[in-house]
């Protein structure tokens, strides 16, 4: 199934600008060290030392270029030709080495392997049919050596099963305006067969001089279930689950009251074909939860 907005309107991953300002309210250099802190916990001690990463779904690549600037070679991939250029850009802007790949995320060649690859803010939501998830993890594990990490975020079961953890709408202050965004909510509903919400998205830019700019767009989200998840790396083959987290800063469990994000840390293993190590897969509803944390 074809991945992207319907065409009627300007798409926000057709505006690189507006989308990183949308998601300013990341901490991502915090965020890369919980990346980094993973990956000496969970990559096999004999795989040597971390030194190249691959970002898919990257969009502007705020993360890889941030690993970049710590000193890893750096591949970032999309497939929107406008977020590649915008990675290219920024990339340039502050001379931080990034080799930047526009391709799907399900099928992609690249002639070498990774220490790490990641996906973070929720991307594999556009991977809509288990066929498009199976084809992606086989092409991430072919990319890896063995004792080396797939990590990648989703978003909490509980935004779809119990009291939201994440808010739909919020406001960031990005230079010298204000950016508020719309993305999905209550009146977006999932369809309880596919899974897939097709989630009304707005993004408005409100410069100080009193210029105003609106960008909307519907994308079609999936949400996959941790279960599904695990029988999904299960039978695609290749990773084994390694560990679990609910947010980045804390290490705090997927099932914690206070997780916001549900984070899985893959192993690349030969002929793996089910999860191993001490923290498998889990992750319950618990509503007990306030958290008004912007997702994207």
């Amino acid at each position: 199934m074809p991945v992207g907005h319907h065409g009627r309107v300007p798409g926000i991953y057709d505006e690189p600008e507006l989308y990183e300002a949308a998601c300013a309210y990341r901490d991502v250099p915090g965020e890369v060290d919980a990346l980094l802190r993973w990956s000496g916990k969970h990559r096999d001690s004999d795989t040597g030392p971390l030194r190249s990463v691959l970002e898919l779904a990257a969009g502007p690549a705020e993360h890889s270029r941030e690993l970049a600037r710590r000193g890893l070679d750096a591949t970032t991939l999309d497939l929107s030709a406008a977020m590649c250029a915008r990675a290219r850009e920024l990339a340039a802007a502050n001379a931080t080495p990034l080799t930047v790949v526009q391709a799907d995320m399900r099928d992609f060649s690249l002639p070498r392997q990774f220490d790490l690859a990641i996906t973070m803010l929720n991307s594999l939501c556009h991977l809509l049919t288990l066929d498009d998830l199976l084809r992606h993890l086989a092409c991430v594990a072919s990319h890896l050596a063995p004792g080396s990490l797939y990590i990648t975020e989703l978003a909490h079961p509980a935004d779809f099963f119990a009291e939201r953890r994440t808010s739909s709408e919020w406001s960031s202050e990005v230079n010298g305006g204000t950016v508020s965004v719309r993305w999905g909510g209550s009146r977006d509903e999932i369809d309880p067969i596919t899974q897939i919400t097709r989630e009304h998205v707005s993004v408005t830019y409100r410069q100080r001089d009193g210029a105003i700019r609106t960008v909307t767009d519907v994308v079609p989200n999936r949400f996959w279930t941790a279960t599904e998840l695990t029988a999904a790396i299960r039978l695609a083959g290749g990773f084994a689950v390694a560990a679990s987290y609910g947010d980045f800063g804390a290490d705090t469990p997927v099932e914690a009251a206070g997780a916001w994000r549900m984070i899985l840390v893959l192993r690349r293993e030969d002929g793996a074909s089910e999860p191993a190590g001490p923290a498998p897969l889990t992750a319950t509803t618990t509503p007990a939860s306030t958290s008004t944390t912007p997702a994207s």
